[in-house]
Parts: C-alpha cells; sequence; structure tokens
C-alpha cells in the first residue's frame, strides 16, 4: 500500500480520522464541523433504519394492538408459533419455487442478450438495447394488470394464441401448479434488461488485448465466453445473484395483485404472508415475527450464495 509523506499508510491516517472525528483535536473545530456534516446521515440511521429495527424486534415478542398502541410482552410464542404454522413454510417453500425458476432463468438471459447487443457489427444495436430494458421501467402495477390479463384462462392473448396451434387452455393464475411459475414467467420478461444492462456494462470494461489475445490463441466463441468473459464477470455475476435473491424472496405486489397468494395458497409468499397477518388480520406482533424469520432465513442464504460464487481476483 501506497505510504503518505510521513510514512503513515493511507489506510491509517484514514481510521485515524475516523476516530478522531467524535474526539477532541487541536484546535477543536474540525470536529464541530464534521458532526454537522454527519448528523443529518445519523439522524436518517436513527429515524429510519435502528428505531424501525428495534420496533420490529421488540413487535415480534409482543402482543401489539396497533389501535391503542400497546404492546405487552410475551416472549417468544410467536416465534413457536412459526414452527409448526404450515401456511409460512408454505410461503416459503412458494418463494423458494419462485426464486428457483425466475432468478437463474432472468440472469442467464441477461447475459445472453448482453453477449448480442455487445457485439459491434449489430444492427440498431442503440435501439435494442432501449427495447430490452423497457419492461425495467414499466410500474409493476401496471405490468402486473397488463399480465394478469394476458393469463386470463378464458380470454387471455396468450391462450388465444395457443390455440391457433391446437393446444388447449392453460390455467396460468388459476391452477396451483401453475400460479407461480406464470408469475415468475412474467418477472422474467420484466429482470431480464436490467441483468442485460449490468453484464453489458461488465462486457466493455474487459481489456481488448485479452480477448485479442484469445483469438490468436485459436479460442472459438463459445470458450471465449464461458472460460474467459464469464470468471472476468465474476462481480457482476456475484451481484446480480444476490440481489435477485433479494428481490424474489421479498416478492410481494405482483402475487398480491395477480393471485393474492391464491389458488389455495399456492402463490403466497412470505411478504404476502407477513401482509396478511399484519394488515387483513391485525396480527402485528406476529407479522413481525414472520418478517424477522424471513429475514434471517434470507440473511443467511445470501451469505452462503456469496460464499459459493464470489472469487478472489488479483
Amino acid at each position: 500500500m501506497q505510504a503518505t509523506e510521513t510514512g503513515v499508510p493511507a489506510l491509517g491516517r484514514i481510521r485515524e480520522g475516523w476516530s478522531s472525528l467524535f474526539t477532541s483535536s487541536r484546535s477543536g473545530k474540525w470536529d464541530k464541523i464534521a458532526i454537522i456534516f454527519v448528523a443529518p446521515w445519523l439522524i436518517h440511521l436513527a429515524l429510519f433504519t435502528l428505531y424501525p429495527l428495534y420496533i420490529a424486534l421488540y413487535g415480534s415478542v409482543a402482543n401489539w394492538n396497533i389501535l391503542t398502541d400497546e404492546m405487552e410482552y410475551v416472549g417468544f410464542v410467536h416465534y413457536a408459533r412459526l414452527l409448526s404454522d404450515e401456511r409460512f413454510f408454505l410461503a416459503i417453500r412458494n418463494s423458494f419455487v419462485y426464486l428457483i425458476i425466475q432468478v437463474p432463468a432472468s440472469i442467464i438471459g441477461g447475459f445472453l442478450v448482453a453477449l448480442m447487443l455487445n457485439q459491434a457489427n449489430l444492427w440498431g444495436r442503440m435501439f435494442l438495447r432501449g427495447v430490452y430494458f423497457l419492461p425495467v421501467i414499466i410500474p409493476t402495477v401496471v405490468m402486473a394488470i397488463i399480465w394478469q390479463w394476458m393469463f386470463a384462462t378464458n380470454s387471455g392473448v396468450i391462450n388465444y394464441f395457443l390455440s391457433l396451434v391446437g393446444i388447449s387452455a392453460v390455467p396460468w393464475l388459476t391452477s396451483p401448479q401453475f400460479s407461480m411459475p406464470s408469475i415468475g414467467l412474467m418477472k422474467i420478461w420484466n429482470d431480464v434488461g436490467f441483468y442485460a444492462v449490468l453484464f453489458l456494462a461488465g462486457l466493455q470494461g474487459i481489456p481488448q488485448e485479452v480477448t485479442d489475445a484469445a483469438k490468436v490463441d485459436g479460442v472459438n466463441d463459445w470458450q471465449m465466453s464461458w472460460y474467459i468473459k464469464v470468471p472476468l464477470l465474476n462481480p457482476v455475476v456475484v451481484f446480480s445473484v444476490i440481489m435477485g435473491t433479494l428481490w424474489g424472496l421479498n416478492i410481494f405486489v405482483e402475487p398480491l395483485l395477480m393471485t393474492n397468494g391464491g389458488p389455495r395458497g399456492s402463490s403466497l409468499t412470505t411478504l404476502l404472508y407477513l401482509y396478511h397477518e399484519g394488515f387483513i388480520w391485525s396480527r402485528i406482533g406476529y407479522a413481525n415475527a414472520i418478517g424477522v424469520a424471513s429475514t434471517i432465513l434470507i440473511l443467511i442464504f445470501t451469505l452462503t450464495e456469496r460464499r459459493l460464487l464470489e472469487r478472489t481476483t488479483y
């Protein structure tokens, strides 16, 4: 690491500056100015992160009457109920079904689209970039309503085109077997453009010398993509997988608007179950327990993914 003029490493100077932020310096002037600049961030952190976190944790071990704002401590009763709650485990299973269907297909599709859009001789490349990214900017409510109409069993446009080739109508949103995969299919269409932009930026950051040297060695296009580009895109892959997991396990608006968790709970997700318990049945304490348990599960799952996927590059 490069040293400063006084011989102290730059990282050490940064740590010294941070540790002395709230301590008295020789003049005392810098500390006051620094606190003034840091104060808005600290206030925001306390009001919108630490305080809601405290309310969620304490509310999960209490019976919270939202009308009277009374909170009666009951211990870990809500967590004990979670362990025997079949609907909670059903919601977890549905969330992972959605995750397995949607995230790999969206990321792989985004990577393939990025490879196509990265070709210098592609006609209409800038126009196609906008077309593929267009679904990302469509409001979620609008997208859910449009796809709900498209998935309609009797009047939907998808079943209409299937009927033209002799395939009978598919109950996309009214069948327990198809409801969650149908929502995942819609989100694949929605997210491919987002991942394509990420991978396109990563591809354009790969040094030209690396690909030129590989071509000289006789590497074909498939080998170039799998053995050279994918390893160099590891940070993008890790980011995409983790963010896709976070979004997938927290999906809420789409199943709420399209199926409301049905039929027979086949599209019920953890966040939708939390919403039903907290805001429909007014069981706020139990809803907080669902939120805390889901957060711990998501944290463990994403940390495991990062450990498995992340590579150290030099």
